[in-house]
């Protein structure tokens, strides 16, 4: 075929035919395509405030904007102008549009953007918050090693937490100890312990006073003390020796019953303090420790009866006699027979014998003013009475005055058998903890002394510096052995101590020294003395608890109700 063109072909016009006949360009995709509708929004909102370009880069510092659409030609297009004869603007001197730069001055802009949207206070920089460039949202904090810190991120935070609180409850322990116990932070199964080591699920929580350590000497000077500056009486020995498991005010209430005032009980409280700190100080010079033995803890404690010279019986009867006779001529009364006196010591009350007994009155106030009058007479015939044994109560001195109420035990004994105890403790792996009412450096001096310190380090001791309650005290001891309540065992030797315990879900071990066994029925199980315990009696403690102990169900075939069968009658034909 002819490929030539005639003379009177107008390029122009079959352009423009081409061009009309030709479809529209594919439509290019636009950037808010690719954008969430949270980035359109805020697109729009930047372009209502500043413009297309806000923040346009200095062309001095070598920086453009990026081409767009507009700018640019196809490669195929340049080529049909250039064939025509068309002049084509050729870029190709400048540079290539180079990507990285695009980004990196878009980068630029978006820093300006928020810097004046936080200046106007509508937006908050991340990387602010973070303290650190932000680079996305794939970025990831533990690539710049910055650690984070929560009151909830582990075991040891939240337990360091609770060792702030003066007030724990059960529920903040077993909040604690269940995510201890989760398989998804610790990695192992809970399970597996209870069978390769079930004592080391169990807690023992030590009571320092009476268990382990008797302080009874300390004790005692500081209640005579406190007996001598409020004007009050210590009846016995007995009274000494439990008063020294308490706390003083609750001494005070539980022991001695001195008084209901609770101003009074801090005013005793704060002068036995002080009692007891002088006589802790005076300990120190020396540190003796006495290892209390069973067979010999009755010659150690008490005075023997024939080293001091004492009033019998009979004679103080009689000066009982004398006394009331004295006083009854004093009144013009009639004087009470022996067999009256005799029924008045019994009772123990001369108040009750003034009014029921003798009948000299009924007033009250009369009955204790005749009682004042007889103790002072009472008082000036005991004191004759014991020059004869040659006893001067105006010139004893202290050590005397203790061996003349039976008050002279030593200042810090340690029980028989509470190491061995510990340490079969200690092999079977179970996690133990103390408290005491000692301040933190007198319990860490004491627990020196006695060579305690190795089975209960800091960070297991109980002090009165924490300010617990009784309640939160037997917590305090199961957060710091890392157990629950309701796996715990407290071994304290106080009747109040087994209610609170068993009120906390605990259980609880006395021993039979400062209280008689009867006072002790509350408890789980009371023992003479530390030597009689064994491993197997903490298991039967715990064993209406643990739920792996119990036997599984057998299907018992041979037992149960027996089939009833119904009896056959045969039917013969003679009838």
């Amino acid at each position: 075929p002819d490929e030539t063109v005639s003379t009177d072909f107008d390029i122009d016009e079959f352009a423009d035919d081409i061009l009309s006949e030709m479809k529209p360009r594919p439509r290019v995709n636009r950037r808010e395509d690719f954008m969430s509708q949270e980035q359109i929004q805020r697109e729009r909102k930047q372009e209502s405030i500043f413009g297309d370009d806000p923040f346009p880069i200095n062309e001095q510092e070598g920086k453009r904007a990026p081409p767009s659409s507009d700018d640019t030609m196809p490669a195929w297009f340049r080529k049909e102008q250039e064939d025509y004869g068309v002049q084509v603007d050729d870029d190709s001197g400048e540079d290539t549009f180079d990507e990285a730069q695009w980004e990196w001055e878009k980068e630029e802009r978006q820093k300006k953007a928020d810097e004046y949207l936080k200046k106007r206070g509508e937006g908050i920089s991340i990387s602010d918050v973070l303290g650190r460039e932000y680079f996305g949202p794939m970025d990831d904090e533990d690539d710049y090693e910055k650690e984070r810190i929560s009151a909830f991120s582990s075991f040891q935070a939240r337990k360091d937490e609770l060792l702030t609180y003066e007030e724990l409850t059960v529920e903040d322990i077993n909040n604690v100890i269940d995510f201890k116990e989760d398989p998804s932070e610790t990695g192992y199964n809970p399970y597996l312990s209870k069978v390769q080591r079930p004592f080391s699920e169990y807690g023992a929580i030590f009571r320092l006073e009476g268990v382990l350590v008797d302080l009874i000497g300390l004790h005692a000077k500081a209640w005579q003390k406190v007996a001598k500056t409020h004007g009050y009486e210590i009846s016995s020995p007995d009274e000494v020796r439990q008063a020294s498991l308490y706390k003083p005010a609750d001494a005070v209430r539980e022991v001695f019953f001195w008084t209901e005032d609770m101003f009074e009980w801090e005013a005793i409280a704060e002068t036995h303090k002080a009692a007891f700190n002088e006589a802790f100080d005076n300990w120190l010079e020396s540190k003796s420790v006495v290892n209390a033995s069973e067979d010999d803890y009755v010659a150690d404690t008490f005075p023997a009866e024939n080293d001091r010279a004492m009033p019998s019986d009979a004679e103080m009867s009689s000066m009982y006699n004398l006394a009331w006779s004295k006083l009854a001529v004093e009144l013009n009364r009639t004087a009470p027979t022996a067999d009256e006196v005799n029924r008045g010591i019994l009772g123990q009350d001369w108040e009750v014998a003034v009014k029921d007994i003798f009948g000299w009155s009924e007033d009250p106030e009369e009955v204790y003013d005749i009682v004042v009058a007889y103790d002072k007479i009472l008082q000036a015939d005991y004191k004759t009475m014991l020059a004869k044994y040659g006893i001067d109560l105006d010139r004893v001195n202290e050590e005397d005055e203790q061996s003349l109420f039976g008050l002279n035990f030593p200042d810090v004994s340690m029980k028989e058998g509470v190491k061995d105890w510990l340490n079969t403790i200690r092999e079977v792996e179970m996690s133990c903890a103390l408290v005491s009412h000692l301040d933190s450096d007198q319990l860490d001096v004491i627990l020196e002394a006695t060579g305690l310190a190795e089975y209960f380090p800091p960070e297991r001791r109980v002090s009165s510096d924490a300010k617990y309650s009784a309640r939160s005290e037997y917590l305090g001891g199961a957060l710091r052995a890392e157990q629950r309540p309701e796996e715990c065992i407290v071994f304290d030797n106080t009747p109040i101590s087994a209610t609170i315990a068993h009120d906390l879900m605990m259980k609880n071990i006395a021993f039979v020294d400062h209280y008689a066994k009867y006072e002790l029925l509350t408890a789980d199980v009371s023992f003479g003395y530390v030597s009689d315990l064994d491993l197997m009696d903490i298991a039967k403690i715990f064993e209406g608890t643990r739920e792996d102990n119990e036997p599984m169900l057998e299907l018992d075939l041979s037992s149960g109700l027996q089939k009833q069968q119904r009896k056959v009658r045969t039917a013969f034909w003679d009838e």
